[in-house]
């Protein structure tokens, strides 16, 4: 580019553009890494059709299998969101990485299916969702569903953990394509709040999520230590 900004120092200039040489490999590298992704063997057949239960208001509790879903699109796109039956509150962190997604969900869906699922009953994640202003995205419920236990979403019903998985359809037949597998950071690639945080002179700040009107009490109790 040889962009040159207002009174900038040349030791300003000679450091931005050494540290451009390495921002232009990361692109070549996640560029890379996307393709390689794109290019996995097909991954194995989806185990059943599992049965969720819609917490959308013009459907709530109405049964809905995986394979509806899809809406008529080839992938499908399900990221599970930490919120237990029990749970006062779901996870402060899930709920800023949905916080964006709704808004982007309208977007997505021209070219993929795109679901959020919690393990609480459907009217909990309804009056979430209200409570938020998540009016863009699909929302189900897991409740009583071995969805989360069968892709790695939890240990068990109240031990949620947050993940992505993508399904994909091909000749009629689902089969899973991908999923998040490493622990910790798994989720930072799609989360804008700490990408936008990155570039910052600050950086990332010493808190363990995004700033927000909450706290659970569950995860406090039952995560923390």
């Amino acid at each position: 580019m040889n962009h040159r900004y207002p009174n900038e120092s040349a030791e300003y200039r000679r450091a931005r553009d050494e540290l451009a040489v390495e921002e232009a490999e990361l692109i070549r590298k996640v560029k890379s890494v996307a393709r390689r992704r794109r290019e996995l063997p097909l991954g194995g057949r989806l185990k059943e059709d599992y049965s969720f239960a819609w917490a959308t208001e013009s459907r709530l509790e109405e049964a809905v299998t995986l394979s509806e879903l899809f809406r008529g699109k080839s992938s499908l796109i399900i990221y599970s969101f930490m919120f237990g039956p029990s749970w006062d509150n779901p996870c402060p962190s899930c709920t800023s990485i949905v916080d964006a997604f709704d808004r982007m969900a309208n977007q997505i869906g021209h070219d993929a299916a795109f679901v959020v699922v919690g393990k609480a009953p459907a009217p909990k994640i309804f009056d979430w969702a209200k409570r938020r202003g998540w009016n863009q995205i699909d929302l189900v419920s897991g409740y009583g569903c071995d969805f989360q236990a069968d892709y790695g979403c939890q240990e068990d019903d109240e031990r949620q953990f947050p993940k992505l998985n993508v399904f994909r359809r091909i000749d009629g037949a689902i089969h899973h394509f991908w999923g998040s597998e490493i622990a910790d950071n798994d989720i930072d690639m799609v989360w804008p709040y700490w990408n936008l945080m990155d570039l910052t002179p600050e950086g990332r700040p010493e808190r363990g999520s995004p700033p927000q009107d909450f706290r659970s009490r569950y995860l406090e109790d039952n995560y923390s230590g």
